[in-house]
């Protein structure tokens, strides 16, 4: 096995490949436009090396393609779960700073106070939880017991 030639940076480590809306590409205009950046982008590359250009290439094409075509969401634009307020939200944030004081501190306190904390998150959920679903089931049963009444 040849050994790397270059040392992989951070950055390089956490990125993400990006995913583009290539499905675009179907529209004769956009197909334009992404040859004409492409071509424009393909004559400034610095070809002294081969190390250089294929580094060229792949960033004028990322480039061109995030340009002309957009990135895809990564689908990180969900719905909030069913079961989440604004009550909840905030106990959650309690719970990471009695957390991360408890990291700072390492004392038994500040422990036993996230413990209590967390066991309070965790049955405040459980309970929105039960609310949200007794609440859909009570609607279901007006809704079938309203049905019901009317084929009689």
């Amino acid at each position: 096995m040849i050994p790397p030639t270059q040392e992989i940076t951070d950055e390089e480590r956490q990125c993400k490949p990006k995913r583009y809306k290539l499905d675009l590409l179907q529209d004769p205009s956009v197909t334009f436009l992404y040859k004409l950046r492409l071509s424009q982008k393909l004559t400034r590359i610095d070809d002294s090396t081969s190390t250089k250009l294929y580094d060229g290439l792949v960033k004028s094409i990322q480039q061109t393609a995030e340009k002309s075509l957009g990135e895809l969401d990564n689908g990180r634009n969900k719905k909030s779960p069913y079961w989440w307020n604004d009550s909840i939200k905030e106990s959650i944030e309690e719970k990471k700073r009695a957390y991360n004081k408890w990291l700072t501190t390492k004392d038994s306190e500040d422990r036993k106070y996230h413990t209590r904390i967390s066991r309070e998150v965790k049955k405040e959920i459980i309970r929105r939880k039960n609310e949200f679903w007794d609440a859909k089931c009570d609607e279901v049963d007006q809704h079938l017991g309203s049905s019901k009444s009317r084929k009689s």
